[in-house]
């Protein structure tokens, strides 16, 4: 089946949830016997959309993927495999393949999620210099998007302590975004884990960061938010973390700062006020 998976993610025509419609609607047995034009067909896609597809279903050629797999150090983790995390496998719309790069092991650690803004302030980067360090030492692996911002602090800072973190990326792995955190991305790669739904030559797309956020808060026990406007996309993980029925953290900030607007509502709305990692810790061990 993985070599199935393999061969859709590869057709970039068809979306994640598309894909994930096809895996509920129809039996292993008969997906991997479906024709592109069946495919299609189940699926209703547009005249354009059948036929960008049906090139790319003929263009795949799985030896010569695998081989590009294996000269970049590609692992593929699929949704049948032994060490797919339970948590993620929970999910109504769990990620049925990933491409990863690092230490797999991982994927079995407890897992927090810590997340916030592109826009840190100092405060933001104080809370996770102060939070990060005890929740390594509890053994937690923090999983993050490797974006800028809070999301790279905490890479950095979990790295920095001698903690194991996560990334989970929006881009193929030869198509890394954002360029600034690719000496981060590298470094992760040596001794954590970076992760991706999708294929390595895919390009981010704006549509890829919500899907990728299921799947942080997916993998997760609870997710920290430190810091998030209003309309932060942080925000987005947050509301997925709650609908897979995981803890949501925020920590307080100022009235006056648009970079805790997001949290403080957080709050209001029920989420865990956060002023210490035993603030996180006693909630999870519950």
């Amino acid at each position: 089946m993985k070599n199935w998976l393999l061969h859709m993610k590869y057709c970039s025509s068809i979306s994640v949830k598309q894909l994930g419609k096809l895996w509920r609607e129809f039996p292993v047995g008969q997906l991997r016997k479906m024709s592109a034009e069946e495919i299609a067909t189940s699926l209703e896609m547009s005249e354009e959309q059948r036929e960008r597809f049906k090139n790319e279903f003929s263009r795949f050629h799985l030896a010569n993927v695998l081989l590009e797999l294996e000269r970049y150090q590609i692992t593929l983790v699929s949704i049948e495999d032994a060490c797919y995390p339970v948590l993620l496998r929970e999910l109504y719309d769990p990620p049925l393949l990933l491409f990863a790069k690092g230490n797999i092991e991982l994927l079995a650690w407890e897992k927090l999620a810590v997340v916030g803004t592109r826009k840190m302030t100092d405060y933001g980067k104080q809370i996770i210099h102060y939070l990060v360090a005890p929740l390594c030492k509890e053994s937690l692996t923090v999983v993050s998007g490797l974006a800028v911002g809070i999301d790279a602090e905490a890479h950095r800072e979990t790295i920095r302590v001698g903690g194991k973190t996560i990334a989970v990326i929006g881009s193929g792995f030869l198509q890394f975004y954002p360029l600034e955190n690719k000496p981060l991305f590298e470094m992760i790669m040596k001794d954590g884990l970076v992760l991706s739904e999708y294929a390595p030559h895919v390009t981010a797309r704006k549509w890829h960061f919500p899907e990728r956020n299921r799947i942080i808060s997916g993998l997760s026990l609870g997710t920290l938010i430190v810091q998030a406007e209003k309309r932060s996309g942080s925000l987005i993980t947050a509301d997925a973390a709650l609908n897979q029925n995981r803890e949501v953290f925020a920590v307080p900030g100022s009235a006056f700062q648009l970079s805790s607007a997001g949290t403080n509502k957080l709050i209001q709305e029920g989420a865990k006020l956060v002023m210490e990692a035993s603030d996180i810790m006693e909630e999870l061990r519950q």
